[in-house]
Parts: C-alpha cells; sequence; structure tokens
C-alpha cells in the first residue's frame, strides 16, 4: 500500500495538472463533493465498486449541461474511451500473455522469481503513479490547481489507503482474481498504459475499468479460468449505476439549490 501510496503523490505533483479544464466555482464544488460522498457511501453500504472518478466527471458534466445549455465538448469522447478502452485493453492482454508466459517459463526459476518480485514493486508503483496523475489529478483540477487544494487532497488519500485501502483494495482482488505474477504484471502494466494515454489528453478514466478490460483479456488467453464472473458483474452494475446517480442526481441538486 505504501508503495500505491508513493505512486498516487509522485504522478499527482508530476502530471495531475494536465488534467486542465475541469474547474468549477464554489457552489458547483459543494455539488460535486456531495455527490462523490453519495457514491462512496452507496458503495460501501452495498458492497459495490463504484467510481469516484465516473461520479466527478458525470456530476461535472450535469453541472455544464444545466448552465451552459450543452454538454461539455469533450463528453462524447469520454463516453467512447470508456467503453472503447477495456475492449481495446482485453485485446492486447489476450495476445501479449501467451507471449510473456512462455518467456517467463524458459528462464532460470531463481531469476523468474527475482524478475517477479521486481515487477510487482515497479507495476504498484506504476499503477499508483497514473492513477494519482489522472484521477487525482482530475481532483485537483476541479480545485482549480490551488496549493491548498493539492494538501487536502495528499491528506485525504493518504488517510483513504491507511483506513481503508486495504479492506476495498483486497476485497476486489479477491472477488475478481487472484492472479499469478505474469497475469498480474500485465494487468497492471496494461492499467498503466491506459491511464498514462488518457492523461496526456485529459481524459479521466477509472483504475477499475482498465483493470477490468486487460483482466478479461488475460482470463480469455487463460481459458477463463481466473477470473469471478459473478463479481465482475457486479462491477459492472457499480460501474453503470455511478454514471446514472451521479449524473441525475447531481441535475436534481442544482435544480433544488
Amino acid at each position: 500500500m505504501m508503495i500505491a501510496l508513493a505512486g498516487y503523490l509522485t504522478g499527482l505533483l508530476l502530471q495531475g495538472t494536465e488534467m486542465k479544464g475541469y474547474g468549477v466555482g464554489p457552489s458547483e464544488l459543494l455539488v460535486l463533493s456531495a455527490i462523490g460522498v453519495l457514491i462512496f457511501i452507496i458503495g460501501e453500504v452495498g458492497k459495490v465498486p463504484m467510481s469516484i472518478t465516473n461520479s466527478l466527471y458525470m456530476s461535472w458534466s450535469a453541472l455544464v449541461l444545466y448552465m451552459d445549455g450543452s454538454l461539455p465538448l469533450n463528453f462524447p469522447v469520454v463516453l467512447a474511451s470508456w467503453f472503447v478502452t477495456p475492449l481495446l485493453l482485453a485485446l492486447i492482454a489476450y495476445f501479449t500473455y501467451p507471449i510473456l508466459a512462455k518467456t517467463s517459463t524458459s528462464s532460470n526459476p531463481i531469476k523468474r522469481l527475482s524478475i517477479f518480485r521486481f515487477m510487482v514493486i515497479l507495476t504498484v508503483f506504476l499503477v499508483g503513479y497514473s492513477f494519482g496523475a489522472n484521477n487525482l489529478g482530475l481532483m485537483w483540477s476541479m480545485l482549480g490547481f490551488r496549493r491548498i487544494g493539492l494538501i487536502g487532497i495528499v491528506f485525504a488519500s493518504t488517510l483513504g489507503v491507511v483506513a481503508t485501502g486495504r479492506r476495498t483494495l483486497g476485497q476486489f482482488s479477491r472477488g475478481i482474481y487472484i492472479p499469478p505474477p505474469v497475469s498480474g504484471g500485465v494487468i497492471q502494466l496494461l492499467s498503466f498504459a491506459a491511464l498514462e494515454l488518457s492523461t496526456i489528453f485529459a481524459i479521466p478514466i477509472s483504475l477499475t475499468l482498465c483493470t477490468i478490460g486487460s483482466l478479461l483479456g488475460v482470463s480469455m488467453a487463460r481459458g477463463m479460468r481466473m477470473l469471478n464472473t459473478q463479481y465482475l458483474r457486479l462491477v459492472l452494475i457499480g460501474y453503470v449505476a455511478t454514471m446514472l446517480i451521479a449524473f441525475t442526481g447531481a441535475l436534481l441538486v442544482v435544480k433544488l439549490v
């Protein structure tokens, strides 16, 4: 968890400002915060993985629609990327995994174990880095890239990892898969690449979405031997529910207020 946290903070500091264009005023920020808290509570109480990143973007889009009378210019691109990215990752993982798996089995066992240990540390940091740049960068953008906002995000993300990270991440990993080293490495590297590319184009994207796509491809390459389809359905339900609740909820709140 500490390696992931180091990645979060490094990514936020070095690349977080690339998520530009999502600034809001104080009153709009309250609406986004309220919807984000609601999504978090629903996810925790219902034990359903729900994306705060998706929630923030959909709420922000609803506010833009209410104030400007039209959806954000990048809305079609973002929404398309949310559906296309996991399919592309699944396809890439499907062809990449067999090559790496075959290569790894031909090496010395002791050397292979050392490489796997290094790969675990590296990929955990890289995924944390890309998460910090993209997901936490989106939050910082909404706060106007102010220093006080940066301090708040650093404090909140640190507290979140320490207080609930082990339980939440543990439930996610146990629920979907317990990956062998090569599988886990492929999944995390592809997730990192997708998040990093999305950050360059200032497209917010959920880490869960990237993980699901990569996992699906690896699972198909392994003959679906490591995928819990029941938990996968739960993740997809939470994913769609997040978008609907965040968008409609933000519209209702801003109209009532």
